[in-house]
């Protein structure tokens, strides 16, 4: 028997309901379990709906407001986390499934998936699917940069999509994570990286399968909108410095198959927005904490106080300031998060304009030897 759960907060209640209703159509699935952040609209039109769905499939839906569990903002995590409780409480089910409430793609293909790699006897299934090369720019040069410095001889760099919303875990991966205080401490956007951590570093077997159809969700505009997420998934990886992991993992991965041209051709930020943001707001305060960088970082991004120049942030100089970050960024310091985030947006255009807009496939190509490359850095020492 499967569960499958879905964190939410103000989203559409039409899009969240069709995904309900897909999910129960599927012969594994016994229970829903919808999580809201608070009893807003959304999670009022959800509850109305609930019994009437759960009547029509002959299956339960349950509907319930998130728990005050972690010590960080209280957001995704805490609902991830009250949902594990809640059915390893209430329920006996095998399996729990979590996916993101928001996408329009969603179908039984999905939980079908995931559920045969399951049956094959792996604790963890991740979905993996094809992203614009301009989209998931902080699972590249953020998570995937990080596990790549502080965990090179590991599984953790090599997991396609740490971020993802959209897993499976056998009740004995759930238990796990309920155990591990950092995780349960974990209750904003860090709780992805905290998810994938803990399953890699307590060893349990992880398999990612491979969504072809993509995740069709709403759309963001410049990268200030993930300037949040940004901040609380560095801050949970720089957390993990210092933190051990099993000698080996079993990690599979699905072989991708092709890419649409609709997504090798979309951008995923605004680039103008962007680059606005990145001239603005400066303070004395961070021009001082530039000091701590490599000199071609500090006077390459000293001009963007007047005018945004990005060409200093390559490869090497990405990870040269990461390993910086990790020993001096101060953790909810509001100068160090400013900073954090005109670095990492002058990284990411620089990639943006040097790398992705010479085609899909070569900037695909290079993230993924970037991350190689950082892993044989870090693995030597240096």
């Amino acid at each position: 028997m499967s569960a499958v759960v879905f964190p939410f907060k103000r989203e559409d209640p039409d899009v969240l309901l069709k995904n309900v209703r897909t999910a129960l159509a599927h012969p594994r699935v016994r229970r829903v379990v919808c999580v809201g952040a608070e009893e807003d609209e959304c999670f009022a039109t959800v509850a109305r709906a609930a019994p009437n769905i759960a009547r029509s499939s002959g299956k339960e839906v349950v509907v319930i407001v998130q728990e005050r569990i972690g010590t960080k903002r209280p957001g995704k995590g805490d609902g991830m986390n009250s949902a594990l409780r809640y059915l390893l409480t209430n329920t006996e089910h095998d399996r729990i499934h979590f996916y993101d409430a928001d996408i329009l793609s969603f179908s039984e293909e999905w939980i079908a998936k995931a559920e045969e790699a399951a049956d094959q006897g792996y604790q963890v299934v991740r979905h993996y699917f094809p992203r614009a090369s301009t989209d998931a720019m902080i699972t590249w040069f953020i998570t995937r940069t990080g596990f790549a410095i502080l965990f090179p001889r590991s599984e953790l760099p090599r997991i396609e999509q740490p971020l993802g919303g959209e897993l499976l875990v056998t009740r004995k991966v759930a238990e796990a994570l309920l155990a591990d205080p950092r995780v349960q401490a974990q209750s904003d956007w860090g709780i992805d990286t905290l998810y994938t951590f803990a399953t890699v570093a307590q060893g349990f077997s992880i398999y990612e399968t491979y969504m072809g159809v993509g995740k069709v969700h709403k759309l963001y505009g410049s990268l200030g909108d993930l300037r949040t997420m940004l901040i609380e998934c560095f801050e949970a990886l720089s957390s993990l410095a210092g933190a051990s992991v099993a000698g080996t993992t079993l990690h599979h991965v699905e072989y991708q198959g092709p890419v649409s041209e609709a997504i090798k051709a979309k951008v995923g930020y605004d680039v103008d927005a962007t680059l606005a943001l990145l001239a603005e707001g400066w303070t004395e305060r961070q021009a001082e904490l530039l000091d701590h960088f490599p000199p071609e970082v500090r006077d390459g991004l000293n001009p963007s106080r007047r005018i945004p120049r990005v060409g200093c942030m390559d490869d090497k100089a990405w990870y040269d300031t990461y390993r910086v970050l990790l020993r001096e960024y101060q953790s909810e310091n509001p100068e160090w998060q400013d900073l954090l985030f005109r670095l990492w947006a002058a990284r990411v255009l620089a990639y943006t304009f040097s790398v992705a807009l010479r085609g899909y496939d070569l900037a695909m190509h290079h993230l993924h030897q970037m991350v190689e490359c950082y892993c044989r850095r870090a693995a030597g020492g240096s």
